[in-house]
């Protein structure tokens, strides 16, 4: 009976991986190319460049035959090599120049690194101001903060701790909360924060009791926290920056409309002078910068409705007059002033990765082209700059990757460990979906979707065109195929749009969104594709809801009180709803509207039902341990929960394959890491 199952588990291994092209390489092939991933999992990933570098030089040794991935490893050594600042680099780019003549594409990136080597020398401060790259904080708390113009602090979000707002000295380590809420009931968090030009207090944004947006200051000490700013009648305010004399805060304020625009608050009594109304958006942060002599604002936003990238415009600090100032197709995005105000700093992805530019300003006008300061930053959250012209950024790695394992439905037994199925953007791929002939796998990714495919193996990128952002937590393939369906922000950035994307072409379309009967959370498709049930929530309650999408009208099934997650899944006949509240599973009939209680439980972070309609799984956060989840089955005629041998941080948004056999779902194998991280010396020095 053992090896029965032992052998059922191994035909059932053979059917999930059948398809990954290592299995059709040679053994030389794919320990080339599996040492390769190693080594950009290291690099990117984890941020260990040396390790990295260690084992791209591995593979030089090992696999000098196999000069595609040879060069390739040579290309990556240079670049580990450029962001650490070392002067190998150039070395290692000319080596695959040289070295590898065929490779074409790799000798191409060679060489164009070589030339913004050459571009940057000039753009290198020597001596005391010498160029480097450093991590200043791992194991940050947050990067969502900004760095002090001395350099020595940052500010931070406590996620863990209610939201305050927080400072981080780099030179100490030590970590000192500014704000001090003490319950999630009060309602009260920060979310961001920007230091003074002389650094001695903080402007921050604050959710207030009452709901309000407030713009609030804190000196640095903790003293002095006071409302500059109420915004009671506005549904969003952002500190963007202080104005150079530190008298005003320039500042976008967001009307309950979604109508947006840029404004200076007096730092005195809060007064506000609006500069410029900007145009409805799916963007929803504005990134915003005075220049040192107070007379423009640069600041970045989409060319028009609809767009998700944005270009870079220069505003006279009155409003009177604007002009753009970096166009492209690509994502430009404010960084700041250069510290002399000779140019604009951005960052883009023109290259098809992301790289620090400056554009050269005078006299209100942009003088010649963009200059390529920094390439292949990686996937960076800018921080901001100091007044030495030092750029603060932020990396996160090890957040969720897409994994699959199979099992015994009758059973309940987990017949093969999970393993990853997608390995591109690794660590940025969350809730997976299988199409409705199990061949294909999406899951929400950076810019959309991926989507494997299950027979050839091969992973595409499916970048939703007009759709800014996804949620998290949310991907569903249409009954025919033809869609790949998330939640975002609608044209005017109000989040709880559920959109349909074209699998082929990536074109979207707005199905539904969040209204006044309430915000859009989840959704599920009922087995004959002409309507879908969606999870809307109010401040109070929750509603359940049946969406025709032929007469687009909804049907209200049932409201409960909110409470649990925002999420819930539909039985493989459309008759029953499983989902959680904070005291346990519930069975909710779409038909009745009658709901009853299916166990009592805690902490439950997904549902997903069985094929045959008789068990529900679910995951749930292991007792005394604040980072493991456990999966669970319990059959819809209540009995006994059955653990499953299957755990894993953060294991959720489970997805049944139509076979009945593999599971889909979201996980990590390790912590989450943040890290924040400063380029020094890449301006040329003021005069």
């Amino acid at each position: 009976m053992i090896r029965k199952k032992y052998f059922a588990g191994a035909l059932l291994l053979l059917g999930l991986f059948v398809s990954l092209p290592a299995l059709y390489l040679s053994s030389a092939q794919q320990s080339a190319d599996d040492l390769y991933e190693s080594a950009l999992l290291k690099k990117e990933a984890e941020g260990d460049l040396n390790g990295a570098i260690q084992l791209f030089q591995k593979i030089l040794k090992a696999f000098p035959q196999n000069r595609e991935v040879a060069a390739k490893a040579q290309l990556q050594i240079g670049m580990c090599y450029e962001k650490l600042g070392l002067e190998q680099a150039r070395e290692a780019f000319r080596k695959v120049v040289e070295e590898y003549p065929e490779q074409t594409q790799a000798v191409a990136t060679a060489r164009e690194k070589l030339s913004v080597l050459v571009s940057a020398q000039n753009l290198i401060e020597k001596g005391e101001g010498a160029f480097r790259i450093r991590k200043v904080w791992d194991g940050a708390i947050d990067y969502t903060g900004t760095p002090s113009p001395d350099g020595r602090y940052v500010t931070y979000v406590d996620w863990d701790q209610f939201m305050n707002l927080g400072i981080h000295d780099l030179q100490t380590g030590e970590n000192r909360l500014l704000t001090h809420t003490d319950s999630w009931d009060s309602g009260e968090e920060c979310f961001w924060s920007v230091f003074s030009p002389d650094g001695g207090r903080i402007v921050y944004a604050w959710w207030s009791k009452d709901k309000h947006p407030q713009l609030r200051i804190v000196n640095t000490d903790g003293s002095g926290d006071h409302v500059l700013n109420e915004g009671k009648d506005l549904f969003f305010q952002l500190p963007a920056a202080w104005s150079g004399d530190g008298k005003e805060i320039l500042a976008l304020r967001c009307n309950p409309d979604q109508s947006r625009y840029l404004a200076f608050v007096s730092v005195v009594d809060g007064a506000v002078s609006m500069v410029k109304s900007l145009p409805l958006s799916r963007v929803t942060q504005v990134r915003a910068a005075p220049s040192p002599d107070g007379r423009y604002v640069a600041y970045s936003y989409p060319p028009a409705t609809g767009s998700g990238n944005c270009d870079i415009y220069l505003l006279t600090a009155d409003g009177s007059r604007q002009i753009p100032l970096v166009e492209h197709p690509a994502d430009e995005t404010v960084i700041g002033w250069s510290p002399d105000g000779t140019g604009v700093l951005f960052k883009s992805d023109r290259t098809g990765s992301t790289g620090i530019w400056k554009i050269p300003v005078a006299g209100g006008r942009p003088q010649g082209d963009p200059q390529l300061l920094r390439s292949d930053m990686g996937d960076i959250s800018i921080m901001g700059l100091t007044r030495d012209g030092s750029l603060f950024y932020g990396l996160f790695s090890g957040w969720s990757d897409i994994f699959v394992a199979s099992m015994d439905p009758d059973a309940g037994t987990i017949l093969s460990p999970p393993v990853m199925a997608i390995r591109k953007n690794e660590g940025s791929n969350s809730a997976p979906d299988w199409s409705s002939d199990g061949e294909l796998l999406a899951c929400r990714s950076k810019r959309g979707f991926l989507v494997l495919s299950v027979r050839t193996g091969e992973t595409r990128e499916l970048t939703a065109k007009d759709v800014p952002a996804l949620n998290f937590h949310f991907t569903r393939w249409s009954r025919d195929g033809r869609w790949v369906c998330g939640v975002g922000p609608d044209e005017k950035g109000k989040w709880g749009a559920l959109y349909a994307v074209d699998a082929r072409t990536g074109e979207s379309k707005i199905i539904t969104r969040s209204d006044e009967g309430g915000f859009l959370f989840s959704f599920e498709w009922a087995p004959d594709g002409k309507s879908f049930y969606c999870l809307r929530r109010e401040t109070e309650y929750r509603r359940f809801v049946k969406h025709d999408m032929e007469t687009g009208q909804e049907t209200e099934i049932f409201r409960c009180p909110n409470s649990g997650r925002s999420w819930f899944s539909l039985s493989p006949d459309g008759k029953s709803i499983a989902f959680a509240t904070d005291d346990g599973l519930k069975i909710l009939d779409t038909d009745t509207g009658e709901c009853r209680d299916l166990l009592k439980v805690k902490e439950v972070y997904t549902t997903a039902w069985t094929r045959d309609g008789k068990y529900i799984l679910y995951s749930t956060l292991r007792e005394g341990n604040k980072e493991i989840n456990d999966l669970w089955r319990i059959a819809i005629n209540k009995g006994e929960p059955q653990k499953l041998d299957l755990a894993m941080r953060m294991l959720m948004h489970v997805r049944v394959n139509p076979d009945g056999h593999r599971i889909a779902f979201t996980g990590s194998t390790k912590r989450e890491k943040t890290e924040v991280w400063v380029i020094e010396g890449f301006l040329t020095k003021e005069k």
